[in-house]
C-alpha cells in the first residue's frame, strides 16, 4: 500500500521536475488533471478497506481467497465501475 501511495503522489512530482532540455526549448507537456477532494477521499477509503480486510482476514496465513473476495473484490468492482462511468460521461460531452 505504501508503494501505491508513493506512486500516486510522489512519482508525478519527480517526473515533472526532471528535464534535460531547457524550458525555453521544450515543448509544452499536457497537464494531468489534479486529484479532487472526492478522488483523494475515494483512494483513502479504498486503501483503508483493503488494510482492514487484510488485518481481519490475514491472507498471509492462508486465507487469501476470502481476502480476494471481500477485500480486493469490492474495491476492484467499484473502481472499475467508476472508470467505465467516467468513460461514458466523457464520451457524451
Amino acid at each position: 500500500m505504501i508503494v501505491i501511495g508513493l506512486a500516486i503522489f510522489y512519482l508525478p512530482r519527480v517526473m515533472g521536475r526532471r528535464s534535460s532540455v531547457p524550458k525555453s526549448e521544450s515543448t509544452p507537456r499536457p497537464r494531468l488533471p489534479s486529484l479532487t477532494g472526492r478522488m483523494r477521499l475515494a483512494i483513502l477509503v479504498t486503501l483503508l478497506w483493503i488494510a482492514a480486510a487484510a488485518a481481519l482476514l490475514r491472507p498471509w496465513e492462508g486465507g487469501w481467497l476470502p481476502f480476494a473476495w471481500l477485500g480486493l473484490g469490492p474495491a476492484a468492482v467499484l473502481w472499475g465501475a467508476c472508470w467505465v462511468w467516467l468513460g461514458y460521461r466523457k464520451h457524451r460531452h
